[in-house]
This record gives structure tokens, C-alpha cells and sequence, in this order.
């Protein structure tokens, strides 16, 4: 059955995200996947008992459980931005959030600054609303102020977005000059600054972690953060704190999209919070995490350091990886696999066409054991080596 004549333009043009496709692989127990950006399941706290928690059955509030929101306010008091439980939306996930946003804000006309490279879902989300998505040279410090300086002035954008704490794919964390410098920019030219925190608390080294959102003077600001990465992604539970302007135009699209965010995961995020256990499973996952991350990077160079580049990430999940020259991620995709180790090209990380696009391994050691991740690169070493 034909129905392309019923679908709008961006559906039809509408690109699979690559790490979607790759997921039955990853769940195959044969299988050793670097490829996705799952978290831990042996890491995740059990779920809390029901009988303590709030009654969930009915309808709920479009802009959350109150209770959430005070959580929130709470959480990002402590990263230096002050709010009010009025201006923080719960959402499916920070994927939602992304979405609500695109919709409030983003059609044909419409350009937005990313990073090169940048996460590929919220390229997904931008270009579905017919938005134009431009890539802005970056380096380890983060998005260049000059290069966002020329982009600025040619393509007048509606927004930028930025992932500055262990960005994914890069894993870079930005300096504190390079965000107080975006910042002015951003408030010289009056644009919106969608600022995107998912890993935050994934952090393994002493860097800076200052919000953006808290040194912006006068343009508007989106500051988003989820519970995925940190307690369960299963439960799809995110959260967009907004400056006051946003904030009704926010829930009033949520109202329209899906009513509210499912009050049960809700609430039982909340009770984990409120049962002070939060700050030793944070302390729990880093201690995880940076030891897979060592792990990683001793393989990495071991097996592979005369052939790759690659930096230290100070946290999140990811390694970001030069292949040598003239060797196709998407070829080495292939040949590890049959092999049965999967890891993700870096080709759907770069919203515009690149020379460097098909040049990049994203490598995730969030999942896997320190074992598993040594087996892993050992076969990986020897797709590359016989491709070099």
C-alpha cells in the first residue's frame, strides 16, 4: 500500500536513527556491544517499594507531580541555577523535551547551531519540524566561539543547542572560558541557548561543570536534564527547567502532545530521591564507571595506540575515536560484527556532510564489564589493523 502521498515532507525525508537500528544486536546475549549509550542494569537501584508512594491512578498535572518538581528545583539549585517549581516541565525522557521544544519554536524557516559532531536524535528532532541543522566547529574545549560568531551572522539561527558536560559523541567537557564566552555571545546576539545535561552526574575527573544556563544576562534559556543515565532509563523521566518567558508556552504543547509524563515513574523517582539514597548511588556509579572508562583507555592504547586518536573523557559514557586514515567506520561496523562486537560509526553524528563523518568510532564501556571490554577491543584491534 502506497500512503507517501498522506505523509508531510520531513516524514518522508525522516532518516532511522542508526543506534535505534543497532538495538536488537545489542540485546542478542552473544553479543558485545559498545555501540549504544545504555547504562549498567546491575548498577541500577531496585525499584522502591509501592506502598509508600503516592497514589497514581488518575490524571495528573501536564507540568508534573509537584513533588517531582521541587526534586528538580532542588537538583539544579546545587548546579547554580535558581527557579521556581512553576518554570520546570517533567517530560518522556529529555527525547520529549527536545521534541516539546522543536515544536514550540523550530518550522521551514527555521535554522539551528549544533556542535560538530552533535547527538543524532536531536538532529532527528530538529530536521522532523523542517528545521535547518548547521554544525559549528569544535574542539575539546567545546563549540568555537569564533566559528559560532560567523554561523550567528550567516544563518540569523532561531537556537543553539549544546551538550557541554561530556558531550556525546565527543565526550569533551567545556572550559569555563569557552561557556562564559558563549554565553556573552549568546546575550550580545539575543539566542536561545538550549542546553542539553544528561550526564552530569556520570563525571570521573575534576573539570568544570558550570550550566551556561546560569551566566546568560539576559537571552533565553532551556536547561534540560534526565534520569536516565542515573536510576532508570526505562522509565523515560526527564525535565526541561525554562526561564520565565517559556514556561506556559512549554506546558501548553505538552498538554497538546500526550496530556502528562506517567505519574507511577514519577513518583517513584521522587520517593528514591527523598529517601536520601541518592547521593552514595551517584558516588556508586562513578567509582563503576571510571574504572570501565581506565579500563578502556588502557585497551585503546595497548592494542591500538600507533593507529587512533582519542582523548580522555573526564566523564559521561562514550569514547570518540579517529580511525587511521582511509579506514570507513561503517566497514569496520561490518567486520566486528561478524565477529560479534558491535560499536556504532560516527557518519550519523555529523548533521551535515563532512569529510571527516565516515572517520569516527563511537565506543560506549557503560554496559559491559571490564572483561568484556578487553575481549571487545582485542577484536575491534583486529578489524582495524587489517583494514589499515
Amino acid at each position: 500500500m502506497d500512503i507517501s502521498h498522506l505523509l508531510t515532507p520531513h516524514s518522508r525525508n525522516m532518516e532511522a536513527s542508526l543506534v535505534r537500528e543497532l538495538l536488537h544486536y545489542s540485546q542478542q546475549p552473544d553479543v558485545l556491544s559498545l555501540a549504544g549509550g545504555l547504562p549498567d542494569e546491575s548498577l541500577m537501584p531496585a525499584y522502591p517499594e509501592l506502598k509508600p508512594l503516592t497514589d497514581s491512578r488518575q490524571y495528573g498535572p501536564s507540568e508534573g507531580e509537584k513533588d517531582l518538581r521541587e526534586c528538580i528545583v532542588s537538583i539544579v539549585a546545587d548546579r547554580g541555577i535558581e527557579t521556581f517549581t512553576d518554570n520546570v516541565l517533567v517530560t518522556n525522557g529529555s527525547q520529549q523535551g527536545l521534541d516539546i521544544v522543536s515544536r514550540l519554536i523550530l518550522d521551514d524557516s527555521s535554522t539551528i547551531l549544533t556542535e560538530q559532531p552533535t547527538y543524532l536524535a536531536a538532529c532527528q528532532v530538529f530536521k522532523l519540524q523542517g528545521a535547518k541543522v548547521q554544525d559549528v566547529l569544535s574542539d575539546a574545549e567545546g563549540m568555537s566561539v569564533s566559528a559560532l560568531r560567523d554561523a550567528i551572522e550567516k544563518y540569523r539561527p532561531k537556537a543553539v543547542y549544546l551538550i557541554p558536560n561530556f558531550q556525546n559523541p565527543a565526550g569533551h567537557c567545556y572550559s569555563l572560558l569557552r561557556r562564559r564566552e558563549i554565553a556573552a555571545l549568546l546575550d550580545e546576539q539575543n539566542i536561545l541557548l538550549i542546553e542539553d545535561d544528561p550526564y552530569r552526574d556520570l563525571c570521573y575527573d575534576s573539570v568544570d561543570l558550570t550550566p551556561i544556563s546560569t551566566l546568560i544576562k539576559q537571552a533565553p534559556w532551556l536547561y534540560m536534564g534526565s534520569f536516565s543515565k542515573v536510576l532508570w532509563p526505562g522509565l523515560r523521566t526527564g525535565y526541561i527547567v525554562s526561564c520565565d518567558a517559556f514556561s506556559p508556552y512549554l506546558v501548553k504543547v505538552k498538554q497538546a502532545v500526550d496530556l502528562h509524563t506517567n505519574r507511577l515513574a514519577q513518583n517513584m523517582i521522587t520517593h528514591f530521591f527523598k529517601s536520601g539514597q541518592y547521593p552514595d548511588h551517584v558516588t556508586k556509579l562513578q567509582k563503576a564507571y571510571k574504572e570501565k572508562r581506565d579500563v578502556m583507555a588502557d585497551a585503546l592504547n595497548v592494542e591500538l595506540g600507533d593507529l587512533i586518536e582519542f582523548s580522555l573523557p573526564a566523564g559521561g559514557m562514550f569514547f570518540w575515536v579517529k580511525l587511521p586514515e582511509g579506514v570507513s567506520s561503517q566497514l569496520v561496523l561490518t567486520e566486528a560484527l561478524k565477529d560479534k562486537v558491535l560499536v556504532l560509526p560516527g557518519t550519523p553524528f555529523f548533521p551535515c556532510e563532512s569529510s571527516l563523518e565516515d572517520a569516527f568510532l563511537r565506543l560506549s564501556f557503560a554496559r559491559v564489564s571490564p572483561t568484556q571490554i578487553l575481549k571487545a577491543i582485542k577484536v575491534l584491534a583486529k578489524v582495524i589493523r587489517q583494514l589499515a
